[in-house]
């Protein structure tokens, strides 16, 4: 499998898995920072690194499944950000 084919597949999965996060805060995170280290990498060019880049990024995605079943045993009430609904008609918060 090629590197592009492989770490869009791992971005996808990441991307994937962090939304699956029930607290606000662990979510935004963890998608901020998959999406700034992908933007970081995408243009390597040697082939050793590249195998390195898509090795270690298994292990995280490992790592974020994990952290995502004990988000999930333990999640909290929800943060306020995620109960701020906006008026239809207004237009603010409602």
């Amino acid at each position: 499998m090629s590197f592009r084919t492989a770490s869009l597949k791992l971005y996808r999965n990441m991307m994937r898995e962090a939304k699956h996060f029930k607290d606000y805060n662990f979510r935004e995170y963890i998608l901020r920072r998959v999406r700034t280290q992908f933007h970081r990498k995408m243009n390597v060019k040697d082939p050793q690194e590249a195998e390195l880049l898509v090795q270690k990024g298994e292990e995280t995605l490992g790592i974020i499944r994990r952290q995502k079943t004990i988000d999930n045993l333990y999640s909290s009430g929800g943060s306020v950000m995620e109960k701020i609904q906006f008026h239809p008609i207004l237009g603010g918060i409602g």
